[in-house]
């Protein structure tokens, strides 16, 4: 006979577990004794919510169910995600939507308060819906509207799919799950080296052979390869090589200490007999000159020759020549008369008639 608590187990196991199908659970509830509220665990009542909601998405009792989850911890946004598109959809493809729209839509922060639930069915969006179906009542154009955006029964059931798809995700384990975990799983090795033959013999019933011969081997495997020099002889190395290390700590000696000793004697010999460091002719030590010192390297001045006077026959040309082209035309003056103004510019021109005048 299964009692209780056990047939709890079964339950939370096989109703949690979505790969499960809905044939098996139903068999499994027909089989096992009916659970009193004690012995149903909140994971098993998410459970049947949940494949209550997978079964009939898009329905009064949907809405029903999707009110009992938001009684849950779960999660707010998809469970208003889905509660608007069903219920917006029972709305629109309703004979009668005023009617319908007072029976679905009444305010939901009141009833989700009324009922213990989640603020989830009284969020601002939800609240806004319901608003905006209430406005519609006896307004016809706002009806058609409304059938447009929320007439898609495949959108309010894909909005359900995506909250079972949360919801499954964040179910977690059962407790035979946890539990084979120990056995077989991560944790096996240590339930069994922790467990006594008699314990033993009942977990090898469960794990099955198979895995209790891995399990076994498992907990064989440190006396297999067990080191083969003794426990005493490795300590004994070890000691030695702590006591080595340590005598070499001991030997050498930190040099940085004597370094600097040398180094204060030395600066404090110096700055008693005056020496400083900066001294020209300091080995080491760069010498620098004034910018204006004798010693900077430099190139030479150029030589500089003073144009030689002009002879007599070109001042008098001169004269002649401003006259005829102007003066201070002296490019026109030098072009025509090249035979007398030999080796002369329009700068020596212009230097000679300043100097005449």
């Amino acid at each position: 006979m299964v009692t209780a608590a056990e047939a709890t187990l079964i339950l939370d196991h096989v109703l949690g577990d979505p790969s499960f199908s809905a044939s098996v659970a139903e068999a499994l509830l027909a089989a096992l004794p009916s659970l009193s509220p004690s012995h149903r665990t909140r994971r098993l009542c998410r459970a049947v919510l949940l494949r209550n909601l997978a079964a009939d998405p898009v329905s009064e009792s949907a809405l029903e169910t999707l009110h009992l989850l938001a009684s849950l911890p779960a999660s707010a946004s998809h469970i208003a995600a889905a509660h608007i598109a069903v219920a917006a959809f029972l709305v629109v493809s309703a004979p009668d939507f005023d009617a319908t729209v007072r029976e679905l839509f009444p305010r939901p922060n009141d009833r989700a308060v009324d009922e213990g639930g989640s603020t989830a069915l009284a969020s601002d969006v939800v609240i806004a819906t319901a608003d905006q179906f209430e406005a519609a009542v006896g307004n016809y154009s706002s009806q058609t509207i409304l059938r447009g955006l929320w007439g898609n029964r495949a959108a309010a059931e894909e909005r359900v799919r995506d909250l079972l798809a949360v919801e499954w995700a964040a179910i977690g384990p059962s407790k035979l799950v946890m539990a084979a975990e120990r056995i077989v799983g991560d944790g096996a090795v240590e339930t069994w080296r922790a467990a006594d033959e008699a314990t033993r013999a009942k977990l090898r019933i469960l794990a099955g052979e198979e895995n209790t011969r891995v399990i076994l081997a498992k907990l064989e495997e440190p006396a297999s390869n067990a080191n083969p020099i003794s426990t005493p002889a490795v300590e004994k190395a070890i000691d030695a090589l702590k006591t080595s290390c340590a005598d070499l700590h001991n030997v050498v000696e930190d040099p940085l200490p004597a370094v600097k000793a040398v180094a204060d004697e030395v600066l404090a010999a110096r700055m008693d007999k005056g020496v400083s460091f900066n001294a020209e002719g300091e080995i080491g030590q760069p010498t620098t000159c004034d910018a204006a010192g004798p010693s900077k390297p430099h190139l030479p001045s150029p030589r500089r020759m003073p144009p030689s006077p002009l002879p007599p026959q070109e001042n008098i040309s001169k004269h002649r020549r401003a006259r005829k082209y102007g003066i201070g035309n002296w490019r026109d003056i030098l072009n025509h008369n090249l035979d007398i103004f030999i080796g002369r510019t329009t700068v020596d021109l212009k230097d000679k008639w300043r100097n005449m005048t």
